[in-house]
């Protein structure tokens, strides 16, 4: 039996990532599209603010590109 060289261990578990990279993204692209599916529907408690409540900022989330290239940000 032939012991498997660093180099392939190395390339098979890079692919077995990028695999599993592109599972997770389906997920949360499907997670996405539901929950804004949900906030249209206003049938769905909690899925629209409330119109007194001022929305939190999440970082990376709708960010102004403008002030995240001024900013130096990613």
């Amino acid at each position: 039996m032939r012991q498997e060289e660093p180099s392939e261990r190395l390339e098979r578990e890079a692919g077995r990532m990028e695999d599993e990279s592109e599972r997770v993204g389906g997920v949360i692209d499907g997670a996405r599209r539901d929950w804004e599916s949900k906030e249209q529907d206003a049938s769905v408690p909690g899925a629209q603010p409330d119109p007194d409540e001022d929305e939190e900022s999440v970082a990376g989330v709708d960010s102004d590109e403008e002030r995240l290239d001024e900013e130096g940000g990613p």
